[in-house]
């Protein structure tokens, strides 16, 4: 059973719900499905092969969304199934099992189609608040979720710098430059570490239907620090037609609630660099390096002028 709609069903019947319609919402590394009840409607995201997060994940991101819908942020509450477990994981009949997760359906339209200045300004507000909860959430311990220490932090091989891949001494160089800053960063913390979204882009922020924005995805939940998290928002809004100006919109929403973290220029373009090579290291883990060449040569060229400049700047 490889099929998603198939997973899906099957992990339905473990939670006590009836469907009367379940339709594909979306498809990335993950596959979402909208789920259409007599109750309710919900989102049930079905796990990718790759097992590229640690065990304790899906609890903390379970444990956190509860904690900001109690302070009244607005975030899709995770379901347990009729076990009290949060995560359902499905035999797909070949040896290996995939993980699913009922969410509460957000309704309202991709933040990616409503990008303003005001919407990425509120934005920024949106990542101040994650961080002020986050600093404020007083834990045990680190929880078991992945530490954004190391460039390539998901639980993959390293495949950019495989013999078969192009330009892969662009990417060796740029990973080991990227993984110098990150350590320096490390070495010199500027405040504890502590929860990050780890993928707060516009692709993973709801407009609700009363204009408000709405966090969902936080799989890729990390243990961290904030300039890191912001560096990810950052590399998706300068993307975008008219980034440098959202950017700055960015920067001063997130003043309006929270002190913009120092950030010099030559450390966020690092993170920036080290955001591609994860990115980048995640393609070539699920696609064949002929099937994205094109890719490849772009990011190997972005990666070379960061070098180049990070070089006569040192």
């Amino acid at each position: 059973m490889d099929d998603p709609r198939e997973i899906a069903l099957t992990a339905l019947r473990r939670y006590d719900l009836v469907p009367r319609r379940v339709s594909r919402a979306a498809e990335s590394f993950n596959s979402v499905s909208r789920v259409t009840t007599a109750s309710g409607t919900y989102a049930l995201r079905v796990g990718a092969r790759l097992q590229i997060h640690p065990e304790g994940t899906l609890e903390t991101e379970g444990d956190w969304l509860r904690r900001l819908g109690e302070r009244g942020m607005a975030v899709p509450a995770l379901r347990a199934n009729r076990t009290g477990a949060v995560g359902t994981e499905v035999d797909t009949g070949d040896g290996e099992t995939r993980t699913c997760a009922l969410f509460d359906w957000i309704g309202g339209r991709s933040l990616r189609t409503r990008l303003t200045a005001p919407t990425a300004a509120a934005l920024g507000r949106l990542a101040a608040r994650l961080h002020a909860d986050a600093e404020a959430w007083v834990l045990p311990g680190r929880p078991d979720v992945l530490v954004a220490d190391r460039v390539l932090h998901w639980r993959l091989p390293t495949r950019l710098t495989e013999p078969e891949v192009p330009c892969g001494g662009v990417f060796a160089d740029a990973l080991e430059r990227a993984q110098a800053g990150l350590d320096q960063l490390w070495r010199n913390p500027p405040h504890r570490p502590y929860l990050l979204h780890g993928d707060l882009t516009p692709a993973n922020v709801i407009v609700a239907r009363d204009g408000g924005l709405v966090p969902i995805d936080f799989q890729d939940l990390v243990w961290g620090f904030d300039v890191q998290d912001l560096a990810i928002s950052i590399a998706a809004l300068r993307r975008t037609s008219g980034g440098t100006r959202l950017v700055d919109a960015f920067r001063s929403g997130y003043a309006e609630l929270r002190p913009w973290p120092v950030l010099p220029d030559e450390l966020l373009e690092t993170l920036l660099a080290a955001r591609v090579l994860h990115q980048v290291n995640l393609t070539l883990n699920v696609r064949r390096p002929a099937d994205v060449a094109e890719y490849l040569a772009a990011h190997a060229q972005r990666l070379r002028e960061w070098l180049r400049a990070s070089l006569e700047a040192a």
